[in-house]
């Protein structure tokens, strides 16, 4: 546990020196601030955009759209940032030959694929939480209704699914021998994860409908209860992605 503790201080450190860690945050402020703006400004550029003698009543935006705009922003966004930065965590170290002089300091295998995850869950964390908090502040001013009342539980999904796809970038981090590679079997992972929505009949086991829900539990269109299953498939899969992470990276050669 020291071990895990101390690189991960120092995974924390590096990427504040090479400037990863303001990047994110700054896309994550950004996010929390534009998406209730772009939501209260919509209906006039969507009127400035129509012929003058086209008179059409368009509706008033609510605090509804603020939290649609959120949604469709955190993944092209924030996450999209987090795991394009992270996609080489362990086989650009690996590359480097930068892992091999702690291993052969006593750093244990599993300790240094630990730490990495560990930072990643928390840089997600903290990103989401900072853009969830500015929307939350951002809306309240741009927007003085009662339609948003289901916040917590599309927030928690979407954290969650956040966390199975950086745990595939983990996964791939450790078995790829190049970030080429790596970033190629992270975007099979995410094709994957896209065409299983096609099947709606197994959305409440689905984990990757965790991503994608977010508008109909914040209306109410559909009851979060319905996808517990989907909830422990998806801390069933983020264990088994880490597990094999571990594996993986005990057997490879540095």
């Amino acid at each position: 546990m020291k071990q895990v503790k101390l690189f991960f201080t120092k995974e924390l450190f590096a990427n504040w020196r090479t400037k990863k860690i303001p990047i994110l945050l700054i896309i994550a402020v950004a996010v929390g601030i534009l998406s209730p703006f772009l939501a209260k400004i919509m209906p006039d550029i969507m009127a400035s955009l129509l012929p003058a003698e086209l008179s059409v009543s368009l509706p008033v935006p609510t605090s509804m759209d603020s939290w649609t705009q959120y949604y469709k922003n955190l993944p092209q966004f924030v996450l999209l940032a987090i795991a394009l930065l992270a996609v080489g965590t362990i086989s650009n170290e690996v590359e480097q030959g930068t892992v091999l002089p702690f291993i052969t300091k006593g750093l244990s295998r599993n300790a240094f694929v630990t730490s990495k995850a560990l930072y990643l869950f928390f840089i997600w964390s903290v990103t989401l939480l900072s853009s969830f908090l500015i929307n939350i502040g951002y809306t309240s001013y741009y927007f003085n209704d009662d339609k948003s009342t289901h916040l917590l539980l599309p927030l928690f999904a979407f954290w969650l699914y956040g966390i199975i796809f950086l745990a595939a970038t983990i996964f791939s981090s450790s078995l790829a021998k190049s970030t080429g590679q790596s970033l190629l079997i992270l975007a099979i992972f995410y094709l994957i994860s896209t065409l299983s929505g096609i099947l709606k009949k197994i959305d409440y086991y689905n984990p990757f409908i965790l991503g994608s829900n977010s508008l109909n539990w914040l209306t109410g269109k559909t009851e979060f209860h319905h996808y517990w299953p989907a909830v422990w498939i998806a801390v069933f899969l983020i264990t088994l992605l880490l597990t094999m992470s571990l594996l993986i990276f005990r057997k490879r050669p540095l």
